[in-house]
């Protein structure tokens, strides 16, 4: 039986919050791991992709592990490998052995954020979607620290120790979970892992990434290794799908993917990724080539974003019941495909009734107008699905995270390759901005057909009811 729900509460907000500053504050660092380790940018960006294409193949494993081992095991394994991680980062000599260093600091985060939400689920029972809400709304908390947390240590004490601050925070959550989670893992579901089918996914999508920063190369472009890659992640692919259809615990469920309802969130959630961390990986890479910011203002930038998406997810995960998830979802999509969509002009010099407007205060508002877009968004898009299959939490979870995240595979190597082929970076990140504010609009067609969630229909049925009897009174 779990102890101390809001103990437990408290420490897995930690917990997401120590994994999700860690994407925020490489975002800030990007210029000077340029520098620092002489590396071009196709592939520096790889510090982005491979951290993203960790998580996402690892929160669908680790989704099904904390079902199957227990809560406690999953959690504070994936919370210790991210200590462990974050010490190779700071080490790194070159771009090369910081990139392993990323792909296992992913797995790490991939791990922590599926089991976080089973605990948090078995926590709160009578109130799953609710809290669940709420603990999403955690996570943007990081982007609130992590950027101005990585400007004033970049300006200072330089980029490595953005990962050294992990060591010990992490270390800390660490034995705090050990001593929290005692008795919370509860019924355990056996059977088997496929870490093949793990192995297949994982290759079905590299390739493509490789593919993509080969074409983004300006010294030329070797046609043998992109069709290569191109074969190699369709093989992949197939051999992936057949191993799931035949597997017993198989990685995805085909059988539940290919449900209406699921399928329809995890594709919102394959697009919400794409410019989730599209946009924002590369937002303060744009403040300092096209407006120049040092990088401790870059990193400040971001603060009203995560401000707004902080305190009006609390609002809208409070709200639910009565707002239902699809209003939500399609209202704050416009906000944030708004918000790209200027961001995109590259106003230099803006004013407001004949009076000149900073850079800073423009782009903190745009910003904030997007920050606004992803807080309305996200509660509702992390509860989405959960309740047709409760019993199988962390496992939808897993599956929710790993589409999303598939998403910002993508959008990274696809936003170098407009950036590289552009004739500068401030160009092509404009250019990038529009795209990913076109297809956000696009995202609406399938948020007005999420599934509502069980307590909305409560009250819809509730209220039909009170009219009816109303009616009839009269």
């Amino acid at each position: 039986m779990l102890r101390r729900p809001y103990l437990l509460f408290g420490l897995v907000s930690l917990a997401i919050l120590l994994t999700s500053m860690q994407f925020s504050m490489v975002s800030v660092a990007l210029p000077a791991l340029i520098d620092g380790l002489d590396a071009p940018l196709r592939w520096v960006g790889w510090t982005i992709t491979i951290y993203t294409l960790a998580q996402a193949v690892s929160m669908p494993i680790s989704g099904r592990l904390s079902d199957q081992l227990g809560r406690r095991n999953v959690f504070v394994g994936g919370l210790a490998l991210f200590v462990v991680a974050s010490a190779l980062c700071a080490l790194s000599p070159n771009i090369l052995m910081l990139i392993a260093g990323r792909a296992l600091q992913g797995i790490a985060a991939g791990t922590v954020q599926p089991s976080a939400y089973g605990v948090v689920g078995d926590a709160f029972p009578k109130s799953r979607i609710r809290a669940i809400g709420m603990v999403s709304s955690i996570g943007p908390t990081g982007s609130i620290i992590g950027p101005n947390l990585a400007g004033l240590i970049v300006d200072t004490i330089g980029w490595r120790w953005t990962f050294w601050l992990n060591v010990p925070a992490g270390a800390l959550v660490v034995l705090l979970g050990m001593y929290a989670l005692r008795g919370s893992d509860g019924e355990r579901s056996g059977g088997s892992t496929d870490f093949f089918g793990a192995a297949l996914l994982t290759l079905s999508v590299t390739p493509v990434v490789v593919a993509l920063t080969e074409l983004s190369g300006k010294g030329g472009v070797s046609v043998p290794v992109v069709a290569s890659m191109v074969i190699v992640a369709i093989a992949a692919g197939i051999g992936f799908y057949r191993r799931e259809r035949k597997a017993t615990n198989p990685i995805v469920d085909l059988e539940l993917l290919t449900q209406r309802d699921f399928l329809v969130v995890n594709a919102l959630q394959f697009g919400y990724g794409l410019t989730l961390f599209g946009a924002f990986a590369f937002l303060p890479l744009y403040a300092q080539e096209a407006y120049g910011f040092s990088p401790s203002e870059a990193g400040a930038l971001l603060t009203p974003r995560a401000i707004a998406v902080v305190l009006i997810s609390m609002v809208t995960a409070s709200l639910l019941p009565r707002t239902g998830l699809r209003k939500p979802i399609v209202f704050g999509l416009v906000f944030t495909s708004a918000g790209l969509l200027v961001l995109s002009l590259g106003i230099h010099h803006p004013a407001l009734f004949g009076f000149e407007v900073g850079h800073f205060v423009y782009l903190a508002a745009v910003v904030m107008v997007m920050g606004a877009g992803i807080g309305i968004t996200n509660p509702p898009s992390n509860a989405a699905a959960i309740e047709l299959a409760p019993e199988r939490l962390a496992t939808i979870a897993g599956l929710r995270g790993m589409f999303r995240f598939m998403g910002g595979v993508l959008a990274t190597p696809i936003i170098v390759l407009i950036v590289e082929r552009s004739s500068s970076t401030e160009a092509g990140l404009e250019l990038a901005f529009f795209l990913l504010g076109i297809a956000t609009a696009g995202l609406m067609l399938l948020g007005l057909r999420i599934p509502e969630s069980n307590e909305y229909r409560a009250r819809r049925r509730a209220k039909r009811r009170a009219a009816a009897a109303a009616g009839t009174r009269q």
